[in-house]
């Protein structure tokens, strides 16, 4: 598998970017590894990781920009390559990512430096969707987290991050009932145990039921006054009925 590196230059530099490339193309030869230079945000999406070079410190509230419109969109591992950490705005960089990892590293540190941290990063990404792969293939349904869907047979169930969050609980906790205040903090990371709390969480399964609809495998069953538990639909129950009378011929 070859794995899409991005190189977002902030400065139009052609002739100072163009060295920059070879210098990170040429720390990046032993693996893999494709590099491409961003020059509109729909590049993005085809990307496994993405090194966002600045220079000067007016670069700084151009990247700020590019990660605000991309936080929402993409999971990533970004780089941003820098001359220095001083700068109280790209301090606050990390803060910006919901769903992708961002590291600062210091031009000072050399390029051998960005080099190891993405390939240690995107060996680490690799091995995780291997293991995911392997897991998956003897099983009638799974879920997948790279595309924050629930497969079930040849359906691919997309849902929000919220929403995955909240599927991968049940799911984990098959045929048991997951209470209200566990959603929350699964979704906020707390819970008060106040009346909106299990409005907000209504609201979430609501949607969560209309999308399985597109299957028949599972339900989510409402326990009053408790919380939801994620069971097998009575089609699913047959479904494995008749295989278990298949093996036992």
């Amino acid at each position: 598998m070859e794995n899409i590196i991005g190189i977002l230059h902030i400065k139009d530099d052609s002739e100072q970017n163009d060295n920059i490339g070879l210098v990170i193309k040429r720390a990046l030869s032993e693996q893999h590894y494709s590099l491409i230079e961003i020059r509109e945000k729909e590049q993005i999406g085809a990307l496994d990781g993405l090194v966002i070079h600045l220079e000067e410190s007016t670069d700084y509230v151009t990247a700020f920009q590019w990660l605000i419109d991309l936080q929402e969109e993409h999971s990533l591992f970004i780089w941003i390559l820098s001359e220095g950490k001083d700068s109280e705005l790209i301090k606050l960089y990390p803060h910006l990512s919901k769903n992708s990892v961002i590291e600062i590293i210091e031009s000072e540190q050399g390029f051998e430096e960005l080099g190891i941290k993405i390939k240690n990063a995107l060996n680490y990404k690799n091995y995780l969707l291997n293991r995911t792969e392997r897991k998956k293939l003897p099983d009638h349904h799974y879920l997948d987290a790279t595309k924050l869907s629930l497969v079930v047979h040849d359906k691919i169930i997309a849902l929000t991050r919220k929403e995955f969050k909240i599927i991968e609980l049940l799911y984990e906790n098959l045929n048991n009932v997951v209470t209200y205040h566990e959603i929350n903090r699964a979704i906020y990371g707390t819970s008060t145990g106040e009346a909106l709390e299990k409005y907000r969480v209504a609201n979430f399964i609501f949607h969560i039921r209309n999308k399985l609809k597109e299957q028949s495998y599972f339900d989510i069953e409402i326990i009053r006054t408790k919380g939801y538990m994620l069971i097998y639909s009575k089609n699913a129950h047959n479904v494995m009925e008749k295989t278990d009378v298949k093996v036992l011929q």
